[in-house]
């Protein structure tokens, strides 16, 4: 049964295994995928991010304060670890998004 041939598409004998590694390719992704689309749904869940309007602000802010340096310190260690050299970028514009002020300004 493990290598046994069958007739693909084509018309050529193709093992059952390369079918099993394929469809395990397929759902390995799909799992990859569900899970990091089920980590933002939680995180926006956790964060409170579709509650009220003040606490999506905050948390937008605190955002803004941390997401900077993260990225400078993984940039700082790619750097480190490939020898790598990255140019400084400029610093991100500041972005000031009062969320209250548009809260369901639509309706």
């Amino acid at each position: 049964m493990g290598g046994e041939c069958v007739l693909s598409d084509s018309g050529q004998e193709a093992p059952r295994n390369t079918w099993f590694l394929q469809g395990w390719k397929a759902s390995r992704m799909f799992l990859i995928k569900g899970s990091v689309a089920g980590g933002a749904v939680y995180l926006v869940y956790d964060q409170e991010l579709l509650g009220p309007s003040d606490k999506s602000q905050a948390a937008l802010q605190k955002a803004g304060e941390v997401v900077p340096p993260a990225v400078y310190q993984f940039s700082q260690y790619v750097c480190q670890q490939t020898g790598l050299q990255i140019p400084q970028l400029p610093a991100p514009p500041k972005i000031y998004f009062p969320v209250r002020d548009s809260w369901n300004a639509g309706i």
